[in-house]
C-alpha cells in the first residue's frame, strides 16, 4: 500500500483508512460542517409553555430535546457523511455541542462551540394576565344549585385550557375573565355541549389597534342555565 494510503499528509499519523486523503482526526477538524452559531428555545417563566413552530404550546417532552432538535435540523454535513447523534455538553452563551457522524464505517466526533440556550421569557398571554388584562369574559349564571353549576362549568373551561385572569363571584354565579378570545369561545361551546344553557355573545370596544387601524374589542359571553319545567 502506498504512503498516501497509509499516512495522513497533514499530521503524519499512520492509519488504515483515509477520508478525502486525511486521517479521521484531521478530517473532522476541517471547517467543513455548517452549524448555526446560536439556537434557542423560549420558555415562559410563568406558565412554562414554549414557543414552538409559531405558537406557545405546553411541551410534551424534555425542553432540552426541543433545543437539540432545532440544532440537529440546522446541521449540514459534507456529502457522503451521515449524522448519528447530537449531544449538548454545555448549555448557555458558551455552549459546547458534540456531533457524532460517520463516513462509511469510520466514526467521527466533533465538538462545536456556540450559543445554545433555553431562554426564560414571559409569554404575551402571561404578560397580559399579570396586568389583569382580558379579552373575553364568560358570565356563568345559574337558576338553582349555583355552586354545582359553577363547578361543572369551570371544569369545562379548564378542559379548554385557556389562561384565566381572574374569577369574580357574582350573585347567581361567577364572571370568568380570560386572555384569549378563541379559547374563551371554545370553552363556552364546551359548556353549552355538556350543560343545559342558553348562550349569548356581545362585544365592546376597549382600545384602538393602531397597527391595523381598527378598534380592539372584548367579548362577553352569557351562559345562563335553562329553567327546567
Amino acid at each position: 500500500m502506498s504512503l498516501k494510503n497509509r499516512f495522513c499528509p497533514k499530521c503524519g499519523k499512520e492509519t488504515e483508512k483515509l477520508i478525502n486523503s486525511l486521517c479521521s482526526s484531521c478530517y473532522s477538524g476541517k471547517p467543513n460542517v455548517r452549524v448555526p452559531n446560536q439556537k434557542n428555545v423560549l420558555q415562559c417563566v410563568k406558565c412554562e409553555m414554549i414557543y414552538n413552530k409559531g405558537f406557545w404550546t405546553r411541551p410534551k417532552k424534555d425542553i432540552e430535546s426541543y433545543l437539540i432538535k432545532r440544532i440537529r435540523e440546522s446541521i449540514r454535513l459534507p456529502d457522503g457523511e451521515t449524522l448519528i447523534d447530537v449531544k449538548l455538553l454545555e448549555q448557555g452563551k458558551d455552549a459546547e455541542l458534540l456531533i457524532r457522524s460517520e463516513v462509511g464505517d469510520e466514526k467521527l466526533e466533533r465538538i462545536i462551540k456556540g450559543k445554545f440556550e433555553i431562554k426564560k421569557y414571559c409569554c404575551p398571554a402571561c404578560s397580559r394576565e399579570q396586568g389583569i388584562d382580558y379579552t373575553a369574559k364568560l358570565q356563568l349564571r345559574a337558576s338553582k344549585d349555583h355552586a354545582k353549576f359553577v363547578e361543572e362549568a369551570l371544569k369545562c373551561i379548564r378542559d379548554a385550557a385557556p389562561k384565566v385572569s381572574k374569577v369574580e363571584p357574582m350573585l347567581k354565579g361567577v364572571d370568568v375573565y380570560l386572555v384569549n378570545q378563541r379559547l374563551a369561545k371554545q370553552a363556552a361551546r364546551r359548556i353549552k355541549k355538556h350543560l343545559e344553557v342558553t348562550m349569548r355573545e356581545s362585544y365592546r370596544n376597549y382600545s384602538w389597534d393602531q397597527e391595523n387601524d381598527r378598534p380592539k374589542r372584548r367579548i362577553t359571553i352569557l351562559l345562563k342555565q335553562k329553567l327546567r319545567k
